[in-house]
């Protein structure tokens, strides 16, 4: 089979899991975890994305992750094409810099 950028998909995961209570940040703990375990690779804090060689394969890692959802969380897979994956456009702003004031290192009364 030749490779075909319309047939080679990536999987976009964003997610949204609420964390108020030891339980939930656990579940989402897992949830993370187990997209690391398929291999996903993060973009931001809830994002993550995947190549996979064929749609089935990627179908079957949403059904696979599907059932790990924690709770109460919203979550998104994004099935793409290789050729519209190619058209996003990634920018990284500079580091910040802290303008803060440096605290002293000791204070001084009289």
């Amino acid at each position: 089979m030749i490779a075909n950028g319309w047939r080679i998909m990536w999987i976009i995961a964003v997610y949204d899991c609420p964390m108020t209570t030891v339980e939930a940040r656990q579940d989402y703990t897992l949830f993370r975890k187990s997209l690391l375990k398929e291999n996903f690779y993060q973009l931001q804090n809830s994002l993550y994305v995947r190549h996979y060689p064929t749609k089935e394969l990627a179908e079957g890692a949403v059904h696979r992750l599907k059932n790990g959802i924690p709770e109460g969380a919203k979550t998104s897979f994004f099935l793409v094409t290789d050729k519209q994956y190619s058209m996003s456009r990634e920018f990284f702003g500079p580091k910040r810099r802290d303008l803060s004031a440096e605290a002293p290192k000791q204070v001084e009364l009289f």
